[in-house]
């Protein structure tokens, strides 16, 4: 097939007419005594890495007064404003902190902030300082589309860490969304710097960012990149607005045939690494990276294999690709589909994206059998500038070992030293920069100013824990959720969509190719499933849902078949009188779904506890999903009072709706905001000078607040009891 580069080009989202991005990042200084040089000098910043993405300009002040702060802001007149806190090492010596916005010695007011950027066109405001919630609400009032700030005063160490990875993400390719960079940048600082407390896995204090509408400043979800933000390709005469499918003949068997493949990775930190909730985090992170690198790929050429493989579909074909993904890594995949899709170079463009990007979702972490020693850390020089790392095994496909190998060796590409990655099958991360080993360093030893790792030192762990106390090491993996040492099923690289979004027919179509496949027999649509319960054919579809958002098939008796499943799937009724349904729907799930689950294991949820820390090896099984964050908690963790039996929530005809702690006192803080405005907007307009306007607005937060102290203090006084 000849590959037109021009269209190829346009497909891939390039143009030459970007818009201009204008970053003025400003960065305070304190007075003498207290300045800390910090974790990442302004001479090599984190918003200077900006530079590279296409139609970006970045500009830095050090130190300005605040009139030539404001004098450079009228006259640069940014679109995206980072200012940066003083750093101070007074409190802790170790992690520092980052101070109010300090303006040669003089600590700048929110009006004389709001003053100095006056008549910016700003899209984006990243307050990196401490004490700027009041600063950010003022802004988004004023129309500011998106504000970053923290809520609580950070810790430098904390915020150093999360605008590298914020800031080096959005370099990666034009493509990303500030969205898609601050999850990016929460997961992989969730897995560096969470705490294990008690066996639960902490998030450290993290920035807030407020964007969407201006009337909701706490509804954002989390975008990490999946199939969704694949660009539909340009299709004269097909109407896609229902989807590819939709309007494509053939475009479901369209397959990916990725043989997979394990890869080795170093990872800045010790033998608490290897962790199932540390790695879920990264592992998170790095299918986000290898999405953005595919779901623009651009087809270099294709052309048909020298031998057809032997388990196509029938009446299907093949094409030997190679694909340039967003970075420029190159690498060869076969994509088997009808005639009819692959004689198009658009549709096989996109049909590589999509499957590229399905099949890229499945990548996991390999952790180590239950009873197997966890790794001990190791370090050289040549890996994170000395940095200690341990040992991990990622399970994905031969292309993408390919594609990652290719970017360990860029020394331009940022992704995966943003995530602690050192190397990459033995190979060092080209990437590393002397600010980001000093940083992961820090992170990792607990220790400034670097410390001399003997190999009698590395094997018993360091005399104090690190930041995250991630040195311990050799102790035996007890997770039960380990992923098995024998060879799991090969994945069914099919390009359907995410399980949260995918509707039943599309469901069940994949399932039927699936089985049909694997048992080598035609499976008749409008026979299947034969099974019956409760006098109606089965929802097949109904119970893998329900399933694999609760651990998958492996977490057995931990699901509360009756009680949970059942009750979501279309089987139930009021009136059921059936008995034996748990034991009943775990075999037909063994016998019809267990197998395809294992397939997709970029489908399965494996849930921790919020509250506890622990998933099903917990042995609770009154799990319950907060309606508000999607997280799960057991039931029995969540001690606040009047919440009600379990039973209140779990029942399918009626149930009660729960929120989670966390959301509980988000919901709360956001109506103290809501509240603090609408008394500040009723003063204004009963015409009260600016400090009445204040003082009522003050006396309604402060009346939140103490509704609030007064219930977290009932929460306490539960927990003790």
């Amino acid at each position: 097939m000849e590959v037109d580069a021009q269209a190829a080009q346009q497909q891939a989202g390039t143009t030459a007419d970007q818009p201009s991005i204008r970053v003025l990042a400003l960065y305070c200084t304190g007075s003498s005594d207290e300045t800390d040089e910090g974790f990442d000098p302004p001479e090599s910043s984190n918003a200077s890495l900006l530079t590279v993405r296409p139609g970006v300009q970045v500009e830095i002040m050090r130190g300005p007064s605040l009139d030539e702060f404001s004098a450079r802001v009228e006259s640069y007149k940014p679109t995206f404003v980072y200012i940066s806190g003083p750093y101070s090492g007074l409190v802790d010596s170790i992690k520092g902190a980052i101070g109010p916005i300090t303006l040669q010695g003089k600590q700048v007011t929110p009006g004389e902030l709001l003053t100095a950027l006056e008549g910016a066109p700003l899209d984006t405001v990243y307050l990196d300082a401490a004490g700027q919630e009041k600063v950010a609400e003022l802004l988004r009032a004023k129309g500011v589309p998106n504000v970053l700030f923290w809520s609580e005063d950070p810790s430098g160490l904390v915020a150093a860490h999360f605008a590298s990875i914020f800031f080096g993400t959005l370099a990666l390719e034009g493509s990303v969304s500030l969205l898609e960079a601050y999850a990016l940048a929460l997961f992989s600082t969730q897995a560096h710097l969470g705490a294990k407390v008690d066996g639960k896995l902490t998030m450290p204090n993290m920035p807030d960012l407020l964007t969407g509408p201006a009337d909701d400043p706490d509804g954002v979800s989390l975008a990490l990149p999946d199939n969704a933000s694949v660009p539909l390709p340009q299709l004269p005469g097909l109407d896609l607005t229902r989807g590819v499918a939709a309007a494509v003949e053939g475009w479901m068997d369209v397959r990916l045939l990725a043989p997979r493949a394990e890869l080795r990775l170093q990872i800045g930190g010790g033998s608490s690494m290897v962790d199932a909730g540390r790695l879920s985090y990264l592992g998170e992170a790095l299918r986000a990276l290898l999405v953005l690198e595919v779901r623009r790929a651009r087809l270099v050429s294709a052309n048909p294999p020298s031998r057809l493989p032997s388990h196509l579909q029938e009446g299907c074909s093949a094409l030997l690709c190679e694909v340039a993904t967003s970075s420029g890594a190159t690498v060869r995949v076969v994509l088997g589909g009808r005639p009819s899709v692959l004689s198009n170079q658009q549709l096989v463009e996109h049909a590589l994206r999509q499957t590229l990007v399905a099949d890229a979702l499945s990548l996991q972490f390999r952790l180590p059998p239950p009873g197997v020693p966890l790794p001990l850390p190791r370090a050289s020089q040549d890996v994170l500038g000395g940095c200690p790392c341990v040992d991990t095994l990622l399970l994905t496909s031969v292309w993408a070992v390919g594609v990652l190998r290719q970017l360990a060796q860029s020394a331009a590409y940022r992704g995966l030293v943003s995530l602690g990655i050192g190397s990459v099958g033995g190979a060092p991360v080209a990437g590393c920069k002397p600010a980001d080993a000093s940083r992961l360093g820090v992170i990792v030893t607990g220790m400034r100013g670097g410390v001399l790792l003997t190999e009698e030192l590395l094997a018993n762990g360091l005399p104090i824990d690190g930041i995250s106390g991630s040195l311990v090491g050799g102790i035996p993996s007890s997770n039960p959720l380990a992923v098995p040492a024998d060879p799991p099923i090969a994945p069914h690289n099919c390009g359907r969509t995410p399980i949260s979004d995918v509707k039943e027919e599309e469901f069940m179509s994949d399932l039927i190719s699936f089985l049909s496949h694997r048992r080598g027999r035609y499976i008749d649509r409008s026979k299947f499933p034969d099974a019956v319960l409760n006098g109606m054919t089965l929802d097949l579809f109904g119970l893998y849902k329900e399933v694999v958002t609760r651990g998958g098939f492996r977490v057995g008796n931990g699901i509360n078949w009756k009680g949970q499943v059942f009750g979501r799937m279309r089987n139930w009724t009021a009136n059921n009188r059936q008995t034996g349904v748990g034991n009943s729907l775990k075999k037909h799930y063994a016998n019809l779904l267990w197998e395809y689950e294992q397939a997709h294991p970029q489908d399965v949820v494996v849930d921790r506890c919020t509250l506890c820390g622990r998933g099903e090896e917990a042995g609770a099984t009154d799990w319950i999903a907060c309606d508000s964050c999607n997280s799960w908690v057991h039931f029995s963790c969540d001690k606040r009072p009047n919440l009600g039996t379990f039973d209140d929530y779990a029942n399918a005809e009626q149930p009660r709706s729960y929120k989670c702690p966390n959301c509980a006192r988000a919901e709360a803080r956001a109506a103290g905001r809501g509240a603090a405005a609408a008394a500040r907007a009723a003063a204004a307009a009963a015409g009260g000078d600016e400090a009445a306007v204040e003082a009522a607005g003050a006396a309604a937060a402060a009346a939140v607040e103490a509704q609030q102290q007064q219930q977290q203090q009932q929460e306490a006084k539960a927990m003790e009891s």
